[in-house]
């Protein structure tokens, strides 16, 4: 076998050794087999003699942790290893946990050319320039990568994740395959290996002992047969320490989870009716978001422990680094929606505190504008995080890709009624024909808006709340009864229309429409709940007479409309029989005499003028019926409630009758004459 130091290039890689440990400055990657080669021997001695230094004399620095010196010579250590370590082509291991496997796979390579340097039966050439234009004049096909003679190990200036790169790497398939080329290497028997640059526990000392490179210095002041026992491998290839303190993490990180995951449950279970909650919803989504802040770095912070400072390596390392970097990135897109959720809810509220409004409906509607806005930049914001996330587990971009195509696939062939709505939910937005808490007619349906999604609009009715497709609601005939402010900085009120048909014996007459008109506008406009009332009566087809009512009122939820158009439509069916019964007709029979007659309006009059709230206005004799004299009496009465009026009313009927009688005028009894012809017979004589 032919020693290190008999090597060819043996003198260069001293100069190289002694010229990284002095000046740790550059690149380990060179343009030729040759430099990347020797730089990265000579950077993993340096490091590895470092580190054998730093460990030795733990013993003559007294204390549990490391001096400023100490520490300036590990965080030189660790720099050499970074430089070395780009040195690989990672590209086939999974994004997530290619830093870890680089490491270990470095230190891999380092001591499985160990071995092959100390125990090489040949001369190795490593060509520089030169030698790699030597190589490729003799073969058949030129290539731009180099094999260490005796080995499986490769160096290629061929990337694939850069394909102008000139520099020589450790190639992707020799770092994939190190660990396979490490245990070769330890299972070949070896002869003695140069102590200068050989290093023969190094990938045993990191694999067993916590920290990156170097141990703690609390872990090395330990009894040797307690550091033995600790560092027995009992878990695929794990030793007790790691597996004990990597068990102590987890569980400590899924105890933070599930109470704090407990209390953000328990936001979304306590709701209350009270309209008011609304302004304390930023708070609670602020809350939601505060809750689950901490999860986000916990999870990454609890995989850099068990993968850095404890080391795991190969399949634990790779498990433990995709569960939890899948655990970190779905904290992360839940964070993102809170987040968003939360900004959303407090930019609502300040828009709408700056417009100097206190009124609920109007957060709401702000709400509705902002919320969706949010909403969809959360959902890009995950659909990146989660992008990144297939990366990291190891997809390509080209993959992750063609994945991301699925989705839009399924939208072109089975979701243009969700594209359909989107768009008709925008343009709802942007036309805004109606809003949050309007009070509208959308086709057959009316009620209060309640949402307007990016998929559908909400109504409550008077039943229940009806979800409408946003294409449906925009094809309907929208009747907004909440447009009638008179200034655009009134509050929302809503349009109130009412139809009452005046039943009653016979047609309202020109005065007892004057007198209902009077009373049911004197009555509106008294009404605090009713914003510029106006009333008339109206002529329908079929000689029907409707006194419509129309104005605005101030709701804000269906027992409010109710409550109040119930009152306002029994006040005016008080008023329409109020007006029925203060116009009468008295009948007296043909045997009054003129003198008589003369006496009735003086007699209604003396008794229109003894009951309080009524008036007079006229008593004329208008009509000579078949068997009576009609006097029409128009009297007209304010003021009283309808229980009083009722009573006056049957006071004045009963009066009415007693002065009668005392003045012997005759009120005639209902009188029904059946008359019957017969037909008249004639008999005809015969000539």
């Amino acid at each position: 076998m032919i020693p290190l130091d008999n090597q060819p290039f043996y003198p260069e890689l001293v100069k190289r050794a002694d010229l990284w440990l002095h000046t740790p400055l550059g690149q380990v990657v060179g343009d030729t087999p040759r430099d990347t080669l020797l730089n990265f021997y000579a950077v993993m001695a340096d490091v590895g003699i470092l580190i054998d230094e730093v460990t030795a004399n733990h013993l003559n620095d007294p204390g549990l942790f490391w001096n400023r010196q100490t520490l300036r010579e590990m965080a030189e250590a660790e720099d050499l290893f970074d430089a070395a370590v780009a040195a690989l082509d990672g590209s086939s291991f999974p994004l997530g946990v290619r830093s870890y496997l680089k490491d270990e796979a470095a230190i891999q390579l380092k001591q499985a050319l160990d071995f092959i340097f100390n125990n090489s039966r040949q001369i190795i050439n490593i060509p520089d320039a030169k030698g790699m234009k030597e190589l490729n004049e003799n073969r058949s096909k030129r290539t731009q990568s180099w094999t260490l003679p005796g080995s499986s190990i490769e160096l290629s200036s061929q990337i694939p994740e850069n394909p102008t790169n000139s520099n020589f790497y450790f190639s992707a398939s020799t770092v994939a395959n190190a660990s396979n080329i490490y245990e070769q290497a330890q299972g070949q028997a070896t002869t003695e290996e140069n102590q200068k640059f050989s290093t023969n526990t190094f990938y045993e000392d990191f694999i067993h002992t916590p920290g990156h490179l170097f141990p703690p210095k609390w872990y090395l002041i330990l009894p040797s047969k307690f550091r033995s026992l600790i560092e027995t491998e009992i878990l695929f290839g794990e030793t007790l320490f790691q597996v004990v303190l990597a068990a102590l993490a987890v569980s400590i990180f899924a105890l933070i989870t599930a109470i704090l995951f407990h209390q953000l449950i328990q936001t979304y279970q306590k709701k209350s009716e009270d309209p008011s909650r609304a302004w304390l919803l930023d708070s609670l989504a602020w809350k939601r978001a505060a809750l689950m802040l901490p999860l986000v770095p916990l999870a990454k912070l609890t995989e850099i422990f068990i993968d850095e400072y404890l080391n795991f390596t190969g399949l634990p390392l790779i498990l433990f680094t995709i569960i939890f970097e899948v655990t970190y990135f779905s904290f992360l897109v839940i964070l993102v929606f809170l987040f968003f959720e939360a900004f959303g809810r407090s930019t609502s509220e300040t828009l709408v505190r700056m417009s100097g409004t206190q009124e609920v409906w109007e957060l709401s509607r702000t709400s509705n504008r902002i919320m969706p806005i949010c909403r969809v930049l959360s959902g890009v914001v995950a659909i990146a995080l989660i992008y990144r996330m297939l990366l990291q587990l190891g997809l390509s971009p080209a993959v992750v890709l063609a994945l991301s195509t699925v989705p839009g696939l399924a939208i072109g062939l089975g979701a243009s009624k969700l594209l359909g709505n989107l768009f008709a939910g925008l343009s709802l937005q942007t036309d805004r024909p109606l809003r949050v808490g309007e009070f509208c007619a959308l086709g057959d349906d009316q009620g209060f808006i309640t949402k307007i999604g990016l998929r559908s609009v909400e109504i409550e009715t008077a039943t229940g709340i009806i979800t409408i497709p946003n294409a449906v609601a925009e094809d309907c005939v929208v009747n907004n009864l909440s447009r009638n402010q008179l200034k655009s900085s009134t509050s929302m009120m809503q349009g109130l229309e009412l139809k009452l048909d005046l039943e009653g014996q016979s047609p309202f007459s020109p005065d007892q429409i004057s007198d209902l008109l009077l009373l049911s506008r004197t009555y509106a406009n008294n009404r605090v709940d009713v914003s510029h009332p106006c009333l008339t009566v109206e002529l329908q087809a079929g000689g029907e007479q409707i006194l419509r009512c129309i104005g605005l009122i101030k709701v804000s939820n269906w027992r409010e409309y109710i409550e109040l158009t119930e009152s306002l439509t029994l006040a005016l069916n008080q008023l329409i029989v109020q007006v029925e019964k203060s116009h009468f007709v008295v009948s007296v029979s043909y045997a009054t005499t003129d003198t008589q007659l003369s006496t009735i309006p003086g007699i209604v009059q003396s008794i229109i003028d003894d009951i309080p709230g009524f008036e007079l206005k006229a008593c004329r004799l208008m009509d000579i019926s078949e068997f009576s004299y009609d006097f029409i009496c128009h009297t007209f009465s304010q003021g009283l409630t309808y229980s009083q009026f009722k009573d006056s009313i049957d006071l004045i009927n009963r009066k009415l009758l007693r002065a009668m009688a005392d003045a012997e005028i005759v009120i005639p009894f209902p009188t029904a004459i059946e008359l019957e012809s017969q037909p008249e017979r004639f008999t005809k004589r015969k000539d």
